[in-house]
C-alpha cells in the first residue's frame, strides 16, 4: 500500500525473482487502470521476449542430449546378430539415426 517494494517482495519470498519480472508483474496488476499494460504491452515486455533466443538453444541442447542418450543406449543393447530384423530394415534404422545425430 506505501508503495515499498522492497519489502513486499521480501514479505512475500521473492526476493529472488528477475527485477524484469517484477516489473511486469507490478505492471500488469497496477492499482491504476491507465498505467496497467495492455496485452500487446505485456506480450512486447523485455522479460517475456528475452527468453525467445533462448528457447531454441535449449530445445536444440535437450535433442541433442536425448540423441546421444538414445545412440548410447541402442549401442548397449545392439545385438550382434542382426539378422533377425532383417537387412533392408537394419539400414533404415541406421539411416534414421544418423539423420538424427547430425
Amino acid at each position: 500500500m506505501s508503495g515499498n517494494l522492497d519489502t513486499y517482495w521480501k514479505k512475500t519470498g521473492a526476493t529472488g525473482l528477475s527485477s524484469e519480472f517484477k516489473d511486469l508483474i507490478i505492471k500488469m496488476f497496477s492499482y491504476d487502470g491507465n498505467e496497467r499494460l495492455t496485452i500487446q504491452q505485456i506480450r512486447e515486455h523485455p522479460w517475456m521476449t528475452a527468453g525467445k533466443d533462448n528457447n531454441e538453444k535449449i530445445r536444440s541442447n535437450i535433442i541433442e542430449e536425448l540423441s546421444t542418450v538414445r545412440s548410447q543406449s541402442t549401442a548397449e543393447t545392439m545385438r550382434d546378430d542382426t539378422n533377425c530384423r532383417g537387412d533392408d530394415l537394419v539400414d533404415m534404422i541406421r539411416e534414421v539415426d544418423a539423420l538424427e545425430l547430425n
